[in-house]
């Protein structure tokens, strides 16, 4: 008996329907779930983001908690997005030097963190691409280089000019007592000023360029839950005004620090040093344009914002530890006359030859890094790390603060010894290895590394140069940790100086 036309073409459809099925149902199984690092069980659709935001612990303390119960590698959710924290040297080199093309994205932002880096357009927050590129290639060879650098010594001068008269002003008023802090990052914004627009600033300029980027940082800079899930957005209208009217009144007071210059160009009177600004405003991005005013404002805002509260930190916890240690101050002190004598103020040339007071900074931003984490990364395609799964768009972080406190790797961690740099030459860029990444690594690495740590030591070597500093009577210097934009003193040093002999 033959079957007719119709009834063999359902008989076709059925058997490839079926088999159809059984295809699907041995792909479904033969996918594997992701063997992703272990973690703590997060809650439905929120994931650990309860944790997160929990009201006794800062994320860093968290995380760190979570290190020691699960282990160098380890898993969060935020959301239903995967968050892969790193404290593991050798996992971190695997990630960010072996795979490093992969693991160099940025994840979206919403929230404030969009509107203030004006849709992903700083270079820290760009995406990892053709536009990203070309601004960090704009700032590390026209801004800087070995070259550009040295233009902008007379910015350096003025920065610790500063610094130096507020000191002793309010060492006048106090008997030597002075609360270091808010003059250290006052003179490291100075700096940054005058390499952003090319000159000196009058008082009052700087005092309220700085007061709106102090609080684009603390208010601005942090995740909240709106950040997360943009849905919940009409809960925090209130909150959404207030950054639109920062936001606003940002871009009228950098814009007008950027219209002045761009006069100043237009009358052919640059001064002596290319400032930041003059290559953005000159720079051709996607397809040939120029960049917008917003554009400007916010790698302006991200220029002075990057280097301030990472140095001004790093100097405190440098200069706490110099305080609470007579012998470390004396040591260096000791390598300052030797190499330049009591007369002659310590110049930038100079500090290549203080072994121990490189040592010092290494040290501090090993015991006191100003981040405990680097800045967020995003994967680009699904790849592993340590053997674990790592997927597509999850996110992922290393944890600076966990390496450096790591014993495998640095014998008595939690003891402030800078002699254990006089004999090891760990390299900060991770080339060779990774033992220290307060920086990052690889190629999201922070570009500023080599001004960071040429600021830094040269401020601190005039610091005790000119001074010796000692704890406030009946106060020894706590050391204790809290978590702002970075990780600071929860009580800010007040030391007393002394005018050296």
């Amino acid at each position: 008996m033959e079957l007719s036309a119709v009834t063999l073409n359902g008989f076709t459809y059925v058997v490839a329907l079926i088999g159809g099925l059984i295809w699907l149902g041995l792909s479904w199984k033969k996918k594997k779930k992701p063997y992703l690092p272990p973690g703590p069980p997060g809650w439905p659709l929120v994931g650990n983001v309860l944790e997160l935001r929990g009201w006794k612990q800062s994320f860093q303390q968290y995380v760190h908690k979570l290190h020691k119960l699960y282990g160098p590698i380890i898993t969060l959710r935020l959301g239903s997005r995967p968050l892969i924290i790193v404290a593991s040297h050798e996992f971190a080199y695997e990630a960010l030097i072996h795979k490093g093309s992969i693991f160099a994205d940025r994840p979206a932002v919403k929230g404030g963190r969009k509107l203030f880096t004006h849709n992903q357009t700083s270079i820290n927050s760009a995406a990892y691409g053709p536009f990203w590129r070309t601004l960090r290639r704009n700032l590390v060879s026209e801004t800087l280089s070995a070259s550009s650098l040295k233009s902008f010594r007379k910015g350096r001068e003025w920065g610790i000019e500063v610094l130096m008269n507020r000191l002793r002003n309010e060492a006048e008023q106090g008997s030597g007592l002075v609360k270091l802090i808010d003059h250290l990052r006052h003179a490291a914004f100075c700096t940054l000023l005058y390499m952003c627009f090319g000159a000196r600033l009058e008082e009052k300029i700087v005092r309220d360029v700085e007061c709106i980027q102090r609080d684009v940082i603390l208010r601005a800079g942090k995740t909240q839950a709106d950040d997360i899930f943009p849905v919940l957005g009409f809960v925090f209208r209130k909150r959404w005004k207030r950054l639109q009217g920062m936001r606003q009144r940002q871009m009228e007071i950098l814009g007008e620090l950027i219209n002045r210059r761009r006069a100043v160009l237009a009358e052919g009177m640059a001064g002596e040093c290319r400032a930041y600004i003059d290559t953005l405003l000159c720079l051709t991005v996607e397809g040939g344009r120029g960049l917008n005013d917003a554009e400007l404002v916010t790698l302006c805002s991200e220029f002075l914002n990057a280097g301030t509260d990472t140095t001004s930190t790093t100097l405190q916890w440098a200069m706490a530890n110099l305080v609470k240690d007579e012998g470390v101050q004396s040591r260096l002190y000791e390598e300052i006359v030797n190499v330049v004598g009591k007369e002659r103020a310590v110049e930038e040339e100079d500090v290549s030859r203080m072994v121990y007071l490189e040592a010092l900074v290494k040290e501090t931003l090993r015991r006191h890094p100003p981040g405990h984490l680097v800045l967020m990364h995003a994967v680009t395609e699904a790849s592993t790390v340590g053997g674990y799964d790592v997927p597509a768009n999850a996110m992922i972080n290393f944890s600076v603060r966990e390496m450096g406190n790591d014993p495998r790797v640095w014998e008595n961690p939690n003891e402030f010894r800078p002699d254990r740099f006089l004999c090891d030459d760990v390299d900060l860029t991770g080339i060779r290895e990774i033992k220290l990444m307060p920086f990052g690594v690889g190629r999201r690495i922070c570009p500023g590394i080599g001004l960071a740590m040429m600021h830094v030591q040269l401020v601190v070597a005039r610091l005790v140069q000119k001074f010796v500093w000692e704890s406030k009577p009946g106060e020894p210097v706590d050391l204790a940790e809290v978590e702002e934009f970075t990780v600071v003193m929860k009580n800010p040093l007040h030391a007393v100086m002394k005018q050296r002999d």
